[in-house]
């Protein structure tokens, strides 16, 4: 993890993010659930965010209401978005070392790609910062959610 920043004070579990935009084709359909965690004690890295591939072998694939694996690019594109808006958050620099476990993903044959995921990701950094800083659980976050609605469960756990 980077020197120099702290790790984050405490961990934020169940971050879920929607988001779905279809007004043209294709839209953005990206879908996640995942948790940040303080670093492990002793574990040196030399970045401020270790992202953890914990998604089950097969996610949900929504238009063929099929199983298949999240596309690497998809989790790269998740990836890139987290690191991204966790850098952007204050002056540029992390606010935090941060291991983030994805757990979970849904996604679509025509509609998903980068652009969405990594959105998402961003969206997530944000709402991770957000929960410390307020210190409150996740709430649903990104475009096409509904605050007021409860986290749906993640797909492997129906």
């Amino acid at each position: 993890m980077s020197v120099g920043q702290p790790p984050l004070p405490r961990p934020v579990t169940g971050v879920f993010v929607r988001q779905i935009i279809q007004t043209a084709c294709p839209g953005h359909f990206a879908v996640v659930w995942l948790d940040a965690l303080p670093p492990p004690e002793g574990v040196s890295a030399h970045e401020a965010v270790e992202f953890v591939d914990a998604l089950p072998t097969q996610c949900h694939e929504v238009r063929r209401r099929a199983k298949a694996p999240l596309p690497a690019e998809f989790v790269t594109a998740l990836e890139n978005g987290f690191r991204q808006g966790w850098r952007l958050r204050g002056d540029g620099t992390p606010p935090y070392t941060v291991r983030v476990l994805l757990r979970d993903a849904l996604w679509h044959d025509v509609d998903s790609n980068r652009s969405g995921f990594e959105q998402a990701g961003r969206i997530a950094a944000g709402e991770v910062l957000e929960c410390v800083r307020q210190g409150r659980a996740p709430r649903q976050v990104g475009r096409g959610s509904r605050p007021e609605r409860p986290i749906p469960p993640m797909p492997r756990l129906r």
